[in-house]
């Protein structure tokens, strides 16, 4: 049985490196959002604190498992470590009802 997955991510942007964060972020929406499997693929910034959220909706584990295979999207992972300054949060759900 297939399964919707909803991705809830908070990254931790480094305070000067919050627009280079967004950017590295920004990059990757429309390329995601044509991928097989892509359902939704947001991004949004908390207007009091200095995080950004990516809200995913993927149809099966097995599409957000190709997503990180992507060179786009391996760019980015790169591309962004060094303006983060913790780890992302990540929740990985299904909706129950």
């Amino acid at each position: 049985m297939k399964t919707t997955l909803f991705i809830f991510a908070t990254l931790h942007p480094k305070k000067e490196s919050f627009d280079k964060a967004k950017e590295i972020l920004k990059l990757i929406i429309d390329d995601t959002r044509k991928e097989s499997g892509c359902i939704e693929f947001n991004l949004y910034e908390d207007l009091e604190s200095n995080k950004l959220y990516l809200y995913e909706q993927w149809s099966d584990e097995l599409s957000l498992n190709n997503h990180f295979t992507y060179h786009y999207t391996l760019k980015a992972l790169e591309d962004i470590k060094n303006h983060l300054e913790k780890q992302t949060d990540v929740i990985k759900m299904e909706k129950i009802k």
